[in-house]
């Protein structure tokens, strides 16, 4: 971000100049909401305004750059809401500032940031085969009576159970024969490779959760359609109830869900590493590099 700025004010002219990045950004173990340069730009950074009022805390932010650019008094300032920080001196060492958040629940924002950034939802294309194997896995659980009646003497925590362990199976399994999880070889900061990771696995549970509730939604819609109440209650023993429907769906999602594990090991690696940060910042090296 830096090597931008430094390009934007080599070769523009302009009075202020305002960035948004989604590059985190920490000095220290705090991470940075807000930096200005040279007195006349400003650089904004998304991730660590979280994920809930993103657009107002970042409008605030840009009004405190402003504000702190054209050195306005303290009675034309708005009131700090979203943030509590005031200015304080870069780690540049010519001069610069940063307006900071505090360090743990800053961080954890900061991750959440991350993952919101990395919009998870779109891994669920990205895992077209993952999808694809899941779905005929649950259609098992339509087709067939036994998983109606496991389903039906299952206890809601044992479903829980079992779509948790489906989930964490799915995620585990995209992660590591991707290369999604950073080392020490390739980030030797400690505070930083816990922070991709952290965004690594939240990024892909939720783009996991997401495909979860698909298929739930398409078992569910299948079962009933396809299952009458009369035959359900035959194969189950008793009156069959909605309750049965929605366990039969979870029951055979979650085993769906299992079987697509292994048919993500097909998606496109490059369109993994693409919804992580680490590979993006990679690609921006390597670019900036290049044009260096």
């Amino acid at each position: 971000m830096g090597q931008w700025l430094a390009s934007v004010q080599a070769t523009d002219e302009y009075d202020i100049v305002l960035c948004v990045s989604e590059v985190p950004r920490r000095l220290g173990s705090r991470p940075v909401i807000a930096e200005l340069r040279d007195g006349t730009t400003g650089a904004l950074y998304v991730p660590s305004f979280g994920t809930l009022a993103v657009r107002h805390r970042a409008v605030a932010a840009a009004l405190a750059m402003l504000h702190e650019l054209i050195e306005a008094d303290d009675s034309s300032r708005r009131p700090r809401r979203y943030f509590k920080s005031r200015w304080t001196a870069s780690d540049s060492g010519e001069g610069d500032e940063v307006l900071l958040t505090s360090s743990l629940f800053g961080r954890i924002r900061l991750v959440s940031g991350m993952i919101r950034c990395n919009r998870p939802w779109r891994l669920v294309p990205t895992l077209s085969g993952a999808l694809a194997a899941a779905s005929a896995a649950s259609a098992f659980g339509v087709f067939y009576a036994s998983i109606w009646q496991m389903a039906a003497s299952m206890s809601l925590g044992r479903l829980a159970m079992v779509a948790i362990t489906a989930v964490l199976a799915m995620t585990v399994w995209v992660i590591y024969p991707n290369g999604l999880w950073e080392k020490r070889t390739f980030r030797s900061s400690t505070i930083d490779r816990w922070m991709y990771n952290a965004a690594t696995v939240g990024t892909v549970l939720t783009g996991a959760l997401c495909m979860y509730a698909l298929l739930f939604a398409v078992v569910l819609f299948s079962a009933a359609v396809v299952i009458s109440p009369a035959f359900l209650a035959e194969q189950i023993g008793r009156t069959a109830s909605v309750a049965d429907y929605f366990a039969l769906a979870w029951l055979a999602a979650s085993l769906g869900t299992v079987a697509g594990a292994v048919g993500s090991s097909v998606a496109d690696r490059e369109d993994i590493l693409g919804a992580t940060y680490g590979h993006r910042e990679l690609i921006r090296r390597q670019s900036a590099a290049s044009s260096s």
